[in-house]
């Protein structure tokens, strides 16, 4: 299964954080920053719920990234936008572990309407572009239909957030290798908190930024887990475990203890855990997974 996640902004209200975590929510897009165009001037603003989300979310221990609507018709807007992005979400640099995302629709987006779908690729690879040289994983929100027919995925070399609405919650195939999270629906529902949510599904791409950021692994460690047939399920549930924190400690962990213990908490088979013994650094593989699957 993948990760459960959320996109929210000021249209949720004020949200109960820790009811969300409970409810199941393992990461949350947040709202940032917007652009508008009116009288031939061009306007930027801060989602009135961007800081109250962002702190929110952190002191609840949900990862979480943030997005920018985009509305900018050529490059020079397109760079204010991302800077302007960028200096938003600057003083909350340390809470935001997942992607800066690039939201660019121009479904009634008269600012992007007029674009080719050449022009309307490279703003959105620009805008990534500038918030990758910050230091910053970017991706960016498209849709199905964007991607068929507005944007050319192949000039936009970034992690794909899709929204793909429909009976099937099944992964989409449209952006391949790409797809990072799909955004499966805009009315769903969470135990326990109020309200109508867009509701997303994390893949293997996400949940590496949670297991770097959370365990402190290295990419040689990610690229062995990789090698494994069924690698990107493995490095979801870690990133699942990661976030839940229900480990409870134990007197002996060690190696040997560690491996039956991480196997049943994650789910995964004995095989699995077969093939992460055999890496050369699997007993700082093992340590540093249980470390941050234990109760806060």
């Amino acid at each position: 299964m993948p990760l459960f996640g959320t996109d929210i902004s000021t249209f949720n209200g004020d949200l109960d954080f820790d009811a969300m975590k409970r409810a199941g929510i393992r990461f949350a897009m947040v709202k940032a920053s917007q652009g508008h165009s009116m009288n031939g001037k061009h306007y930027l603003f801060e989602d009135p719920k961007f800081r109250r989300n962002v702190v929110g979310l952190a002191n609840a221990g949900i990862p979480l990234g943030v997005y920018h609507f985009l509305t900018a018709s050529d490059s020079a807007e397109c760079r204010a936008e991302a800077e302007f992005f960028l200096k938003t979400v600057a003083p909350f640099r340390d809470k935001i572990t997942l992607y800066l995302a690039c939201d660019a629709e121009n479904y009634g987006n008269p600012w992007l309407e007029k674009l080719s779908r050449d022009e309307l690729s490279r703003l959105i690879s620009e805008f990534c572009s500038i918030v990758q040289a910050a230091g910053y994983a970017a991706c960016h929100y498209t849709n199905t239909d964007h991607i068929r027919n507005f944007v050319n995925l192949d000039k936009i070399p970034f992690p794909v957030w899709q929204a793909h609405y429909g009976k099937s919650l099944s992964k989409p195939t449209d952006a391949g290798d790409k797809l990072a999270i799909h955004q499966y629906t805009s009315s769903g529902s969470l135990s326990c908190v109020p309200g109508r949510f867009d509701l997303d599904f994390g893949y293997a791409p996400l949940a590496k930024l949670i297991v770097r950021e959370r365990c402190g692994l290295e990419e040689q460690t990610f690229r062995f887990i990789a090698g494994r047939a069924n690698g990107d399920d493995i490095l979801v549930q870690f990133a699942d475990k990661n976030v839940a924190r229900t480990l409870k400690p134990i007197r002996d962990p060690s190696t040997k203890r560690l491996a039956p213990l991480i196997r049943l908490h994650c789910g995964l088979k004995n095989d699995d855990i077969s093939y992460l013994l055999g890496y050369k650094y699997a007993d700082d593989l093992f340590r540093k997974l249980y470390a941050a699957m234990l109760v806060n």
